[in-house]
């Protein structure tokens, strides 16, 4: 029997909250079909209007919040509230009530980021500005940017668009009239059309700095990727009024799809151009060069065979501290852990406990790391540089004046005299030219790949390689680094040689 619910009206007393609470949910495997419960928390967002009890559930935090907060604002705005839809409801002139207007692209690029808690900091920066450039130019026909409104608008998306809850209090009176705007004129998300979207796009495509040039279309893919998913899951969802999603109808200026291109799709991994990878006399012949060319003098030669010999990330090389290394009596192979990477993050994209100067690592949670092998030689070096520059206070292992190294200097100062001077570019060409020496232009994170497949071709098992390097699962890093370990070409026709001189037995008959 159906439960009856009284018509829409506009409640005297209404108040909510968020209550997070636990169930069980079932997970069926997929390869042998058995069944399984597991733990699993929900938020219900629940209250009362007029003394009458409700309750709606959500799978995520962000999005019972979003709810709530829309609550809130029905019930300031004077809207009747439909107990059965749990939501406040706009009047019609006749008095009948209506659904709310539909969702607009303001809306659904709120619900949908708050929707992401676990989101790393880069992740938020990247769909905050796409989300920001949407709300800005994804608006109403009659909507005029102009004058104070454009200063208002464009103030409060530099600044203060998707604060956190606790800065929500530091907004100024201009931004909060920036947002309001935004609100009021933002379009619908279920009228925007592909010919919208397309228009959209072509302006995004004109580069800031130069308006005669194009953004890259990888570029293009990047920024779209969090339009697409955010419409999706919009459209997706009965709570969201978004009933269809016109993004898989855009079409994008793709780039051409590399020889060592593992897919096209975004996110995709590329493999490891064998032509950029160095070896280990090349690695210690470059770290010499940074020191001798450089302006830095000799703290930076470990830094580079730690990425060279270690297989460590440039950020996380530069958080290193001596606490970090074990140092074998012997003088054989020692051992380091990785603990940390270096990350300078606006506190707006943090959580109050978040630190903006230290991350995990890449993929990790915040109390992972991994345990590197160091090989003797260089522990010797190790154990020298401790000698020389092992006396600050701040305890890193590669440091300017007790500072953590300043990446963007140090390539600057350190790495492009360094590598002009041993892999020098052809003076004939342009400096963006394909037909360029490929290593006049090898990046410090290519000497991580050096230390990866000088495992691989010294006959380390591959989950070990895996394990030291950090990639998260061994396929991933076997797609990355499949092509890297020489002469297996020869040794596969060695073998089918090997099966053809051998003698072929007849079946039995």
């Amino acid at each position: 029997m159906s439960r009856s619910y009284p018509e829409p009206s506009v409640p005297r007393d209404f108040a909510c909250w968020v209550v997070r609470t636990s169930t069980q949910v079932t997970v069926i495997d997929r390869r042998s079909g058995s069944r399984s419960t597991r733990p699993a928390d929900r938020w219900d967002v629940r209250g009362k209007a007029d003394g009458v009890q409700f309750s709606k559930r959500f799978e995520r935090a962000g999005l019972a919040q979003v709810w709530k907060e829309q609550l809130d604002r029905g019930f300031s705005s004077g809207l009747a509230f439909d107990l059965k839809a749990r939501r406040f409801v706009a009047s019609h002139p006749s008095g009948d009530p209506v659904q709310a207007p539909p969702a607009s692209v303001f809306a659904i690029t709120e619900a949908f980021y708050w929707a992401n808690p676990d989101w790393e900091p880069k992740t938020k920066i990247l769909a905050a500005g796409a989300y920001n450039r949407a709300r800005r130019w994804l608006l109403n026909p009659t909507a005029l940017l102009v004058g104070d409104e454009l200063e208002a608008v464009t103030d409060y998306l530099d600044n203060a668009s998707f604060l956190p809850a606790h800065s929500q209090p530091t907004l100024t009176d201009r931004q909060r009239a920036g947002r309001a705007w935004l609100e009021a004129n933002s379009a619908a998300a279920d009228e925007v059309t592909t010919g919208d979207l397309e228009e959209f796009l072509a302006r995004f495509e004109l580069n800031q700095r130069d308006p005669t040039k194009r953004v890259a279309p990888a570029t293009l893919v990047r920024f779209t990727q969090p339009l697409r998913a955010c419409w999706a899951w919009a459209a997706s969802r009965d709570d969201i009024a978004v009933t269809r999603d016109p993004w898989p109808a855009v079409r994008l200026r793709r780039k051409a799809k590399s020889k060592t291109a593992k897919s096209t799709l975004p996110g995709s991994r590329l493999t490891v151009d064998t032509d950029l990878v160095l070896s280990i006399p090349q690695a210690i012949d470059l770290a010499k060069a940074c020191v001798a060319l450089g302006s830095w003098g000799g703290i930076v030669e470990c830094y580079v065979l730690v990425m060279a010999m270690c297989g460590l990330r440039p950020n996380e090389a530069v958080g290193l501290a001596w606490e970090d290394l074990e140092f074998p009596a012997d003088g054989g192979t020692g051992w380091l852990t990785v603990r940390r990477s270096r990350r300078r993050v606006a506190s707006r994209w943090l959580d109050p406990e978040e630190d903006p100067e230290w991350g995990p690592l890449q993929d990790r949670d915040l109390a992972e790391s991994r345990r590197v092998p160091v090989n003797r030689v260089l522990v010797a070096k190790l154990i020298g540089h401790r000698k020389r520059y092992g006396q600050d206070l701040s305890g890193l292992v590669f440091h300017r004046n007790g500072h953590p190294f300043d990446l963007s200097v140090f390539d600057r100062d350190v790495w492009r005299p360094a590598r002009t001077a041993m892999f020098p570019p052809r003076s004939d060409l342009p400096a963006g030219d394909p037909r360029q020496p490929k290593l006049s232009r090898l990046r410090r994170h290519d000497l991580r790949h050096a230390a990866c497949s000088w495992w691989l071709r010294s006959g380390v098992d591959a989950t070990v390689c895996q394990r030291w390097s950090g990639h998260k699962t061994l396929s991933v890093f076997l797609d990355v680094y499949q092509g890297v370990a020489p002469g297996r070409e020869d040794e596969g026709i060695a073998l089918l040689e090997q099966t053809l001189a051998e003698p072929v037995t007849s079946p039995a008959a």
